[in-house]
């Protein structure tokens, strides 16, 4: 990459670098050396990226969030469309559409995914700001608050944690919202009656976060303020004064300790070189007026900080915190959730014990609930719809203000939707290989068998008679292990159960369908849309088949996404209730009936209750059909026939044989 091109602003994600360059948009990924590619979809001028990157996991959700990278034009007006974004980390980006406004202007974007949102704040021409979010299912705008500044000096900092923190400064203003820019307040100096930052006649300069809660504000008369965001933000002034004549870059350290960056030019060897003064919290915090008070907390931990936990429909997760006050304590455990609208919790508190020193030990017991969809405020959260949201609860020590620095926030992440390792397993009680019929070594064997082309239909449409030749399978004993033993005359229908990360959950109660995945289709239901107590017209297969545009293909055609039960009284009007009721459900009496037929069947079995779980749940699975009279390869009547004709020659013979013992007597 040239050297005199001019980097105005960038962005690291987790797979790779994207920056602005000038007006021109490029990418460097970091798995390709200096590799430089131009990105698709940006269709005019835009000067800014925005990111959130998920650093406490590596799973789909938490790199999900990372691969969202925004794009905008600060200061352009909503009637010009200047916002993208890109889901694939920064490769191609689409047109991210907000009401058109020619007396608005933007002055962020932010991916808020514990809110399920992206949250712009825009400016209007009256020299107010205001959060606006934009989603399908949220048109909430906050309130107007005062701009004092030019534009072009507004910040907003969005902080890492997934709390749902936002601080916007500029150089006359500090506000930070606890809850996406839907509450504002001040930043307030702890010691000073009715003073928030900045104070008259100064101006800030900087500011500095972390995924703690912790901010740092250098302003320009040199003077350092450290504090902590919760429900609100207060911060402690500190005595050191740093030198402001010289740019300085502010960070805060992983120890929570701050660290001033200063560049300066080696005129010597023609480099840059790096100035670093490291500004210990804890020394300054004892010289602070008033002096902040010691911490009078022993022990505040648990297991499950900056942990991510999935959570589906009707799960419940139990969270605890260990707490050791000292007698004189007064701040106390807070437990907050960012998003109300998917997830509500229980909390207790219980004395567990005493310490050595003679301190009572409490421990915080915390049960969090997923909002069922008929209390959930958000309606797009359907159960249907696989689309994960993330919420963030935290537990902390409120009215501590500065005090207890090393005892953080404690985070557990909860994703609501599909778990990665969820899924059902077949109960395998009565198989061929225990009972003798066919082993494991036969089946892997290159075991394979035969479907007749009376039974079965090449285009999954459930036509009799529509295949031209019988169809030769080679059975997988790796997916299917070993087939199901069913005897033919007995209603039957699979036990299936749910497991999660390998650990069994519960037999499966919900409404599940079947399909042979070969076409066969020489199978029946016990049950009519009748016996099954429809007040609608059942979905059958055939319809859902012959209804998809490309083509008929059973693993889609039927599933959660589109199912409806028969006992809704809304659906269309019972009208054939002699009609096959294809659904099955433990919990109710319908079965699959075999024919008389001996012979191997491939089904998959699809849960299609909406309301069970977000995942989509399936098995595939091989059953062994047997015990079934070998079919008759003679015309009906013959068989009677010779029945009739042996029935006669027996009875003749009787009958010779007993006028011959009568004259043998006389």
């Amino acid at each position: 990459m040239s050297m005199h091109l001019k980097y105005t602003t960038f962005v690291f994600h987790f797979q790779g670098l994207t920056i602005i360059i000038s007006t021109c948009i490029s990418k460097l990924f970091s798995n390709c050396g200096h590799h430089q590619s131009l990105v698709s979809g940006v269709k005019s001028t835009v000067t800014t990226v925005s990111t959130l990157q998920c650093c406490f996991s590596k799973d789909k959700a938490c790199m999900e969030v990372s691969s969202l990278v925004l794009l905008y034009n600060l200061g352009s007006t909503l009637e010009e469309q200047q916002i993208y974004l890109s889901t694939n980390g920064g490769s191609f980006f689409t047109n991210l559409l907000m009401a058109p406004n020619r007396t608005e202007f933007i002055g962020g974007v932010f991916n808020m995914p514990t809110m399920s949102s992206i949250v712009a704040m825009v400016f209007n021409n009256q020299s107010k700001f205001y959060f606006r979010f934009i989603s399908p299912s949220n048109l909430l705008q906050t309130d107007e608050h005062r701009m004092p500044d030019p534009v072009s000096s507004i910040n907003a900092t969005q902080p890492a944690g997934f709390r749902g923190h936002l601080i916007t400064w500029s150089p006359h203003m500090l506000r930070y919202s606890p809850n996406h820019g839907v509450l504002i307040t001040p930043v307030y100096v702890i010691g000073e009656d009715n003073t928030y930052l900045p104070p008259p006649n100064v101006t800030i300069l900087q500011v500095a976060t972390d995924d703690n809660g912790v901010i740092a504000v250098l302003t320009s008369d040199g003077v350092l303020y450290y504090g902590r965001a919760g429900l609100e933000a207060n911060a402690v002034k500190f005595a050191s004064v740093i030198d402001t004549s010289r740019e300085n870059l502010m960070l805060i350290t992983d120890y929570g300790d701050l660290m001033l960056i200063q560049v300066r030019q080696d005129l010597l060897f023609g480099g840059i070189d790096f100035d670093k003064r490291a500004i210990i919290v804890q020394q300054e915090l004892t010289r602070t007026t008033p002096p902040v008070q010691s911490c009078p907390v022993e022990q505040f931990h648990s297991t499950f900080d900056d942990k991510l936990f999935y959570m589906g429909l009707g799960d419940r997760i139990y969270l605890s915190v260990v707490y050791i006050p000292s007698p004189l304590c007064t701040f106390f455990p807070l437990v907050t959730v960012t998003n109300s609208k998917l997830l509500s919790f229980k909390e207790k508190c219980v004395e567990v014990g005493i310490t050595t020193e003679g301190i009572k030990k409490y421990r915080l017991d915390i049960e969090v609930s997923h909002l069922s969809v008929l209390e959930a405020e958000d309606e797009t959260l359907k159960p249907s719809e696989p689309k994960s949201s993330l919420s963030t609860i935290t537990v902390d020590l409120m009215g501590r203000d500065v005090a207890c620095k090393d005892l953080n926030p404690l985070k557990a992440h909860i994703v609501i939707g599909c778990p990665p390792k969820k899924y059902v397993r077949l109960v395998r009680n009565i198989t061929t290989c225990n009972q003798g019929i066919l082993t494991q070594e036969q089946l892997q064997d290159n075991f394979s068998y035969g479907i007749p082309k009376a039974v079965y239909d090449p285009l999954l449409l459930f036509r009799p008679g529509s295949a031209s030749s019988d169809l030769h399978i080679s059975y997988s004993f790796t997916d299917y292990f070993c087939p199901l033993l069913v005897y033919h005359d007995a209603p039957w229908i699979p036990t299936l159960e749910l497991w999660n990360n390998d650990k069994f959950v519960a037999q499966v109660s919900a409404d599940f369908v079947m399909f042979e995945v070969n076409g066969m289709l020489n199978y029946k239901y016990l049950q009519s849309a009748k016996e099954a107590q429809c007040v609608s017209q059942p979905q059958n297969w055939t319809t859902l088949l012959r209804q998809q545009p490309n083509g008929p293909n059973p693993n889609t055609a039927w599933t959660k996404n589109n199912y409806r039960s028969c006992k809704d009284k809304h659906g269309p009007p019972l009208t054939d209730p002699g009609a096959q009721y294809q659904v099955l459900n433990m919990g109710t009496g319908n079965r699959i009936v075999f024919p008389n037929f001996n012979g191997m069947y491939i089904f998959k079995a699809v849960v299609v209750d909406p309301g069970y779980s977000y995942c989509m749940l399936s098995t595939t699975f091989s059953v062994y059909v047997y015990g079934a009279f070998p079919p008759n390869t003679l015309p009906s009547g013959v068989p009677l026939m010779i029945f009739l004709a042996i029935f006669v020659v027996l009875l003749l013979n009787g009958f010779i044989l007993n006028q011959r013992n009568h004259l043998k007597i006389g």
